[in-house]
């Protein structure tokens, strides 16, 4: 009778408990989780919810925009809804390709999260330079192409965006958005973090920190329920 129970126990420890633990945490309760910092102005405001005031906080998003890409095909600011995406500006005044260091970035993030789209903002296009298809920089890009956008903006526009959407921020900020910094934007809009090409360093903080953008989102789709990010 003793092994049998003992037996049984064992059973329950090595199965049953870490599956029963693993329901809990995740379909119960209030979640914790490690969310990436909002860049940008914020407003708070507050209501009243079941007779307790509580105090909700807009974040920044990126402003609506309208662009063409280099085919004259229409790029919006719909065109990367609900998306996760990387965004940066390049002036092509004085290039006659991408920076081998943004190819570089892109060829360690796009392969690896087949959701995350790269958005090159290309400012001062000389008139008939071709900008080569991602596939043709590097085979790590291979299969990429449709998720790398290149898109043409006039001075006007890509003015608009910098002060007004990938790179204002709040006073209290210290980080230094260059802008060269590849900036990394949720599904909602929200910038979440600024990245310079140039540092190998940088490169590995922007894995980690999208796989960790990926886990807020699927714990919310999954449970459907509050998520404490404190």
């Amino acid at each position: 009778m003793g092994q049998k129970v003992k037996k049984i126990a064992v059973l329950f420890t090595l199965f049953i408990l870490p599956a029963l633990l693993f329901y809990l945490m995740v379909y119960t309760g209030v979640h914790k989780v490690n969310r990436l910092h909002f860049y940008g102005p914020r407003t708070i405001t507050e209501t009243q919810r079941r007779g307790t005031t509580v105090y909700d906080t807009t974040y920044h998003s990126i402003p609506a925009f309208a662009a063409k890409d280099l085919n004259g095909v229409p790029f919006t600011s719909k065109s990367v809804q609900g998306k996760i995406y990387l965004a940066h500006f390049i002036d092509m005044s004085q290039l006659q390709d991408i920076p081998k260091e943004v190819t570089y970035l892109a060829a360690e993030t796009l392969p690896l999260y087949q959701s995350v789209e790269f958005v090159s903002f290309l400012e001062k296009m000389p008139a008939g330079l071709r900008i080569e298809a991602p596939s043709a920089k590097t085979s790590k890009l291979n299969n990429c192409d449709v998720r790398w956008h290149y898109v043409n903006v006039n001075d006007s526009l890509s003015s608009y965006l910098k002060n007004e959407g990938y790179f204002k921020k709040d006073p209290q900020d210290t980080l230094n958005a260059d802008p060269g910094s590849v900036v990394l934007v949720d599904m909602e809009g929200h910038i979440r973090g600024y990245y310079n090409p140039v540092l190998q360093s940088d490169a590995s903080n922007l894995k980690k920190e999208i796989s960790m953008l990926y886990k807020e989102y699927e714990l919310a789709f999954k449970t459907h329920k509050y998520i404490d990010f404190n």
